[in-house]
């Protein structure tokens, strides 16, 4: 099933088109709009792989370089990345949870004196 995006001269948004057959025809239109002047996007494309192969590439520790667990964006970064290797979206509060962390002020470790 293939999924063809425009976009949208009039009010720059992007509009996606999923279509049952490749033989299926549409009438492109701005789903934001409404404008008919929308020119077809080159899409990346997807080959989704089994779920086997998507748990065995997160054990690749290439996968983790430059991980630093003291830095919140550095553990944002690796976050990210597993989500898309799952082929997930990492939920609604992602977002705010991570603008939270990373706002927080740094702790210091204490010292023994």
């Amino acid at each position: 099933m293939p999924i063809y995006e425009y976009y949208c001269g009039a009010c720059h948004k992007r509009s996606s088109f999923l279509l049952l057959r490749v033989s299926e025809e549409i009438d492109p239109y701005c789903k934001a709009c409404g404008s008919k002047d929308v020119k077809k996007l080159i899409s990346r494309v997807s080959v989704p792989k089994s779920e086997e192969k998507r748990m065995e590439s997160l054990l690749d520790p290439s996968k983790f370089s430059g991980l630093d667990e003291n830095d919140p964006r550095s553990v944002e970064r690796v976050m990210r990345k597993m989500g898309r290797e799952l082929g997930d979206e990492l939920g609604e509060g992602f977002e705010e949870s991570m603008e939270e962390a990373l706002n927080e002020p740094q702790s210091t470790p204490e010292k023994d004196f």
